[in-house]
């Protein structure tokens, strides 16, 4: 199979995206504008959550469960990110950090033990800003509390790791702790936008990097690269893939720019600082690393994930979409969010707050909800969506109700617009229309009363730009309304 080149993928992309209306799904509301744009990353999402008792999380673990490690620390601030993280802390706030993670963990030992370890996630901030004796540190105490011996563990890299003199250490260092997947952020090869985002390194550390990792045996390496970036055009965009597709990676996760008010990225889109792509361009950049992939022999699931392996592209993806709501992910650390005992909850997304809470013994659990089985179905039906689709059978069996009559309004509204099919097998899936309005989709499954809750707490925030539950929210309520209203908040 031969690579396509610019012309091939560029021809086939404004061929397919012919097959996108987006007048007539803006019309219908089924179109977000990019700066609305957003995947749900929770559900019910931040914004209709309030108080918690933290001890009812314990009270329903399931038989397995995923962990995730959240490592607050980056060297520098990345003007698209809106995850929780401090830049250059001194070392004895990391060292503290660390304790505290130790001692959270605590907190679940006995309601954990004898569950499963699915999956574990080191994620961030950037995790690989730690040195090697705290990457020890950390893996070490994870190492005494569970056995990650047959589990997937991802680590997310930077690309700035090249330029340690001990990047060698430091992987093995991971490898020993048991690590088994790497996620390596690259964003885009061109030299330009990464210095507009901020991301401190450069091409030839993507490439330093990647070789690293294979020379020291590395086979699970998953790349993240993002369209719709600041001058970004459908020819950089190529350019980018096929230099990543030459160092011969297996894995990516190809996802688009998400704004947030709380990100400068969002002030210059507003300010009109750089060029952004317009919503027929973000959708040909789809369509380009789409027929660029499956040309080379990768298919996709979830969304957004390619692969060329035999496996899933991550076991962690695949509980995340397809576990129906069976399994429990725990998080470890500031702004980490969980789902325990049919609760979606958020830990405490400010770091002194977190430190000072788990230092006095307390849970550091700030907000979350329990689900009823509205909840739980709606929940369901949106992720399954995101990866290998919804059995109508299996849906039946597991909530009692046909999902085709429950959502009835729903599900013919978004056949209608070409969203979403049903397979002879009786499996409900998004159409390629679908998937590139997938914030848009799930959306539509959000119940009224999710809806009043977001409403309400969002109608509480004062500035946008600042507020910490806006920044923590990932979901596509409740956001900026028109362009008008946009560049009034984003500035």
């Amino acid at each position: 199979m031969s690579t396509p080149t610019y012309s091939e993928a560029l021809e086939f992309a404004i061929d397919r995206s012919y097959d996108i209306n987006i007048d007539m799904l803006r019309s219908r509301n089924l179109h977000l504008d990019t700066f609305n744009d957003y995947l749900v990353g929770t559900y019910p999402p931040l914004k209709a959550m309030g108080e918690i008792n933290p001890d009812i999380l314990l009270d329903r673990i399931a038989p397995s469960i995923d962990l995730y490690f959240h490592i607050p620390f980056c060297h520098q601030n990345c003007t698209f990110c809106h995850f929780g993280k401090e830049i250059n802390p001194p070392p004895r706030r990391v060292e503290r950090y660390l304790a505290a993670l130790d001692k959270e963990m605590s907190w679940s030992d006995a309601a954990l033990a004898g569950s499963a370890i699915e999956t574990a996630f080191i994620g961030g901030g950037t995790p690989s800003f730690l040195t090697n004796n705290q990457l020890k540190a950390l893996f070490g105490m994870i190492g005494k509390r569970f056995d990650l011996s047959n589990s997937e563990v991802s680590f997310e890299l930077h690309p700035s790791l090249a330029k340690q003199a001990d990047a060698a250490d430091r992987i093995s260092t991971l490898l020993k702790g048991g690590v088994n997947r790497f996620v390596l952020g690259v964003q885009t090869l061109d030299r330009d936008i990464l210095r507009i985002l901020n991301r401190g390194h450069g091409v030839d550390e993507v490439m330093q990097t990647v070789k690293l990792l294979k020379g020291m045996g590395v086979e699970n390496l998953s790349l993240d690269l993002m369209y719709g970036l600041p001058q970004q055009t459908l020819r950089s965009w190529y350019g980018s893939l096929i230099g990543l597709l030459d160092m011969e990676v297996e894995k990516f996760n190809i996802f688009p720019l998400m704004f947030k008010s709380t990100d400068p990225i969002a002030r210059h889109l507003a300010r009109g600082r750089y060029q952004f792509a317009g919503a027929k361009e973000r959708v040909m950049m789809h369509f380009m690393a789409e027929h660029m992939l499956t040309s080379l022999g990768y298919r996709h699931g979830p969304i957004f994930y390619w692969t060329k392996m035999s496996q899933p592209h991550s076991f962690q993806q695949a509980r995340k979409y397809d576990s129906w709501n069976d399994n429990n992910l725990v998080p470890f650390g500031v702004s980490g969010f969980g789902f325990m005992s049919e609760c979606q909850f958020y830990n405490e997304v400010d770091l002194d707050r977190y430190l000072s809470r788990v230092e006095a013994g307390e849970k550091p659990v700030w907000k979350g909800v329990v689900l009823s089985q509205d909840d739980l179905m709606r929940r369901t039906l949106m992720f399954a969506l995101r990866s290998s689709g919804v059995l109508l059978s299996r849906f039946e069996r597991e909530f009692g109700v046909s999902l085709e009559v429950y959502f009835a309004r729903e599900i013919r509204a978004l056949k209608e617009a070409g969203l979403i099919c049903i397979s002879k097998d009786g499996v409900l899936s998004l159409t390629d229309a679908g998937t590139i309005n997938s914030g848009a989709v799930s959306l539509l499954f959000f119940s009224n009363n999710v809806l009043e809750q977001v409403a309400y707490n969002d109608g509480r925030i004062a500035d946008k730009r600042t507020d910490l539950i806006e920044k923590h929210d990932y979901s596509p309520a409740a956001r900026y309304g028109s362009s008008v209203q946009m560049k009034e908040v984003f500035q």
